[in-house]
């Protein structure tokens, strides 16, 4: 069974070490991504402004900038843009759709491969973890029709929405990696095919976990964050943050998670205390 050209596995022991390394759901930074690293990155989804057509990137700096706002680690969306997430609100001139939450934006990804591929030395095998309520998942057994998975339809940040009308819903093909609050199927494939989608076309959806083989690195887009984390060395820290395309600050594991976490930049009246991350 596929997704793309990745292998969907019956064998989860490969993911046992993460499932090891991460704490209670929803705590902090470890509660996304394993711990046991001498560094870690967390890298921000852009948002967009439509010049002539063209698509151009956005920084959070450059809101943050643009609002009187503070960059850091722990910045949140809302504080840094006083715009409420989902909310369809923009700020034109600056900034026209928000960040892509819960998947790595599609360029990001053929980038941070690029980077990553010099920083383990199995980059042909590279296992990958999608969340199991992505509605829009695909999988295919080799010489045969696609088959349907099950999935919650989720709506996304970027409005894309998997309708199930008229289409046989299948039992879970797999078994699930099980770590507190989400539940992953684990495919394998070689790094470049992060940059495939793990829904059908015309969204692209990511998959929210991966590591190479030799456990060098770990990439996490937590379903409700319009960010991802890295874990790795502090060579890989380095050159991630220093890479003209891509916005990344350090951080650590302790650090928080929630819109309130961000005690640099005012949170909004309408900001819940504590957002949904539920499944």
């Amino acid at each position: 069974m596929r997704v793309g050209s990745l292998q969907l596995q019956q064998d989860l022991s490969p993911a046992s070490w993460v499932v090891e390394r991460l704490v209670e759901f929803a705590t902090d930074v470890n509660s996304v991504v394993p711990s046991g690293f001498n560094a870690y990155i967390r890298l921000f989804h852009p948002a967009s402004r439509f010049e002539a057509g063209e698509e151009v990137a956005v920084t959070w700096a450059q809101v943050a900038a643009a609002n009187g706002r503070v960059v850091h680690a722990e910045m949140q969306w809302p504080n840094v843009s006083g715009v409420e997430e989902h909310s369809g609100e923009s700020a034109p001139g600056l900034w026209d759709a928000e960040p892509n939450v819960g998947t790595l934006p599609r360029n990001h990804a053929a980038v941070l491969a690029d980077v990553l591929r010099g920083h383990t030395t199995t980059p042909d095998r590279v296992w990958f973890c999608v969340w199991e309520g992505w509605g829009g998942m695909w999988f295919h057994p080799v010489g045969r029709s696609t088959l349907y998975a099950p999935g919650r339809g989720r709506k996304r940040g970027r409005g894309f929405f998997s309708r199930f009308r008229n289409r046989r819903e299948l039992p879970p093909p797999a078994p699930r990696v099980q770590v507190p609050g989400r539940a992953y199927y684990l495919l394998s494939g070689p790094i470049e095919a992060i940059e495939e989608s793990m829904e059908q076309p015309p969204g692209y959806q990511s998959a929210n976990l991966w590591w190479p083989d030799d456990d060098a690195w770990c990439v996490a887009t937590e379903i409700d964050f319009s960010w991802t984390y890295i874990a790795g060395t502090e060579a890989l820290a380095d050159e991630l943050i220093n890479h003209p395309k891509l916005e990344a600050i350090r951080t650590r594991l302790d650090h928080g998670i929630t819109y309130d976490s961000d005690t640099l930049n005012p949170l909004p009246k309408w900001a819940r205390r504590s957002p949904d991350l539920g499944p």
